[in-house]
């Protein structure tokens, strides 16, 4: 494909407005946030906006990444995704007036970007969101190839994600209300236990076992973080846990935004958790992180961070496709994880407890 910027004086004559489109989860937009550096650093005085799901993209509204960020579930959106019928106005306008449109979407030769193409006055580039599953490359990796079609410099970056000073104080103002010195917060050993998919969990016993290990063998504090997929079985699982006498419960975090979250668990001393968005989140907050996976390839899904060490057991019929995704059962490659693989994996990064 044509390089779209033959030049550095093109780049930045050309693009003073970006406007990103990631309707991708979790997870998925943290593994994307390298791209959007990079979008970043070649067009340093453009004005930047971001559309997806607001709950997640809150995690960089006026935090390096976006000037701005948008739903892309409102009124009008529908209108794009049907090729020859007429298209919203006030969005068709929008869109309009931005020089660089970069759509992460599975189909460049769909309805949406071609509607957009029809459109825009200004460039707009499709990311494939995903790499072919038989070729095992990273998605970080993919996407930054993906970049590079359009002359992007090649570069090798790890997702970071970027608090304000004002997150900061609020996760420090929230632990003082627990009853937290800021000495056990950054000391503390943050867990979570759930995951978007029930297939990449880690048996909960297993967690309840490691949760009474740390308590007998370690002095942190162990916060617990229970996120809406996770049902009430799991909070009453650690609720009605019984604690040593004179030993701290844990801290159950839970009701709280992605970015609340962030605040709080930004410099805590270790993080363990399953393959899910939040791990990836820690593991962009500079947290040293112990990512247990099952049946994910995590040479394509783990999370890059400065500190990460991935948890996994082999079989035989590792790693799972989409298809035996959906039908295995057994989940064996989880079940076989055990909590001395944990402990080894804490002290891969070099935390002693």
């Amino acid at each position: 494909m044509k390089n779209p910027y033959p030049s550095a004086s093109a780049k930045t004559g050309e693009v003073g407005s970006i406007l990103v489109i990631h309707q991708g989860a979790l997870g998925d937009f943290i593994l994307a946030l390298p791209t959007l550096e990079i979008l970043r650093e070649t067009f340093p005085k453009a004005k930047l906006a971001i559309m997806g799901f607001p709950r997640i993209l809150e995690l960089v509204d006026k935090r390096f990444y976006a000037d701005e960020i948008l739903s892309i579930d409102q009124r009008g959106m529908a209108s794009f995704f049907v090729r020859g019928g007429p298209r919203d106005a006030p969005l068709s306008q929008f869109f309009n007036t931005f020089d660089l449109v970069v759509v992460y979407g599975k189909d460049e030769g769909g309805n949406f970007i071609g509607n957009l193409r029809e459109i825009c006055q200004g460039r707009v580039l499709h990311i494939n969101p995903f790499p072919e599953w038989a070729a095992r490359v990273h998605l970080t990796d993919h996407l930054l190839r993906e970049l590079r079609r359009y002359g992007f410099p090649p570069v090798e970056k790890a997702p970071k994600l970027f608090l304000s000073d004002m997150d900061k104080d609020w996760g420090k103002k929230f632990c003082r209300v627990k009853g937290l010195t800021e000495e056990e917060r950054s000391g503390a050993i943050v867990i979570h236990p759930g995951s978007g998919s029930k297939k990449k969990l880690w048996p909960l016993e297993q967690f309840s076992e490691l949760v009474r290990y740390f308590q007998k063998h370690s002095d942190s504090r162990l916060f617990i973080v229970l996120g809406p997929a996770e049902g009430p079985e799991v909070e009453k699982a650690f609720e009605g846990m019984e604690w040593e006498l004179g030993v701290a419960a844990p801290l159950l975090i839970k009701g709280l935004s992605l970015l609340e979250l962030a605040s709080i668990i930004e410099g805590c001393r270790l993080f363990v958790g399953n393959d899910s968005g939040i791990t990836h989140m820690a593991a962009a907050l500079g947290l040293p992180t112990i990512a247990i996976f099952g049946p994910s390839d995590p040479k394509i899904w783990a999370p890059r961070g400065e500190k990460v060490f991935v948890i996994r057991k082999e079989m035989s019929c590792s790693p799972c496709s989409q298809e035996k995704f959906v039908q295995c059962k057994d989940l064996e490659c989880l079940r076989g994880v055990e909590i001395v693989d944990v402990l080894e994996g804490i002290k891969n990064l070099g935390i002693k407890l």
